[in-house]
């Protein structure tokens, strides 16, 4: 038996039960989970912003581990390896993931939503579900390499970014923070960051913002204005759910240049059409990643460039995943990161 965090309904708690360890069948790994982030998705959850989820399911799909055993046929893990899980869990032979764009797959399941996830002790996913973790990254880090850096890793591929360009981040929470560190990576010029927290600003800072504006103290829009002498930013990015920051997002852009929402934002947004047209301005979406996006990301955080030492600020044991949750719902220690650790 093992425990897990069950997800019963919309606005109730996780149940923490004891239910079997799931069994290995072909072509399948068992991990043993050792840390598993809790994402801004699980709260969007709890709250019924997914009604296709099964009940019960087990919640969780940032992960990092151990692999326990392996199933028949399984060739590229071992017993032993450190893995990291993509939670996207992909077709393979639709429109979508035979064009490279599995996170579109017209049958994609998420790990931890519609499967069986990781705020347990072990997780039982298909071998492609797993990549290995190398061994200089904690087992902290992993877990959110798979969401919150892959996410805005794959939304600066979304917005087409060039070196050069001037790039405003709105929000800079647990994704939105690594929005910064990547986007030097993919050179941008002018790096502005928007957020409503002083401490996330300064990180901001730390990590190569090279403007911070503080959204409760002065207007955003005119601040961005400003560091851009009245142009705007070539690329603008929304990784806050406030329709607000949204609509302020929309209008700090230049033309002819592009914005990407990131965030769940499900109030509606009001876009001045005729502006956007006159000005040629791209509005684009992001969701999820690619499974070589991930790869990736795990490359650059084993090769030291990019740093999550600061990514995580708190961290809880299983029993007390909703102590966890709450903490990120009601901004308790302003938290960025927030880690289930076994």
């Amino acid at each position: 038996m093992m425990k897990a965090a069950r997800f019963y309904g919309p606005n109730m708690p996780l149940r923490i039960e004891e239910i079997p360890v799931p069994e290995v069948g072909p072509g399948e790994v068992l991990v043993r989970v050792r840390a598993s982030g809790i994402c801004g998705s699980d709260l969007h959850a709890l709250r019924g912003a997914f009604p296709e989820m099964p009940i019960p399911v087990t919640m969780g799909h940032e992960c990092a581990g151990v692999v326990e055993e392996v199933g028949e046929g399984v060739t590229e893990l071992s017993k032993g390896d450190r893995v990291c899980l993509d939670y996207v869990v992909f077709c393979g032979h639709c429109e979508y993931c035979s064009a490279g764009r599995s996170n579109l797959c017209d049958d994609l399941k998420c790990v931890g939503f519609e499967l069986d996830g990781a705020f347990a002790e072990y997780l039982c996913l298909p071998e492609r579900q797993f990549l290995r973790l190398p061994d200089n990254i904690p087992f902290d880090e992993g877990a959110i390499l798979g969401c919150a850096v892959v996410t805005p890793y794959h939304a600066l591929r979304m917005a087409g970014l060039r070196v050069g360009d001037a790039v405003a981040i709105y929000g800079a929470g647990g994704v939105g923070i690594h929005a910064v560190q990547l986007a030097r990576l993919f050179g941008a010029g002018k790096l502005i960051v928007v957020e409503v927290s002083e401490r996330k600003l300064r990180l901001a800072s730390e990590l190569g913002a090279d403007e911070t504006i503080n959204a409760l103290e002065e207007d955003p829009v005119r601040a961005v204005m400003d560091a851009t002498k009245g142009r705007g930013c070539d690329v603008v990015m929304a990784f806050t759910g406030s329709k607000r920051a949204v609509e302020q997002a929309l209008r700090s852009v230049k033309k002819g240049g592009k914005v990407v929402i990131v965030g769940y934002c499900r109030d509606p947004v009001s876009i001045d059409l005729m502006e956007f047209m006159s000005n040629e301005v791209q509005l684009r979406s992001s969701i999820e990643h690619n499974r070589w996006e991930l790869a990736r990301v795990i490359e650059l955080r084993a090769s030291g460039r990019i740093d999550l030492s600061k990514s995580i600020t708190h961290r809880v044991r299983l029993e007390e995943i909703n102590r966890g949750l709450e903490m990120l719902e009601k901004k308790i220690g302003d938290p960025l990161r927030i880690v289930v650790v076994q």
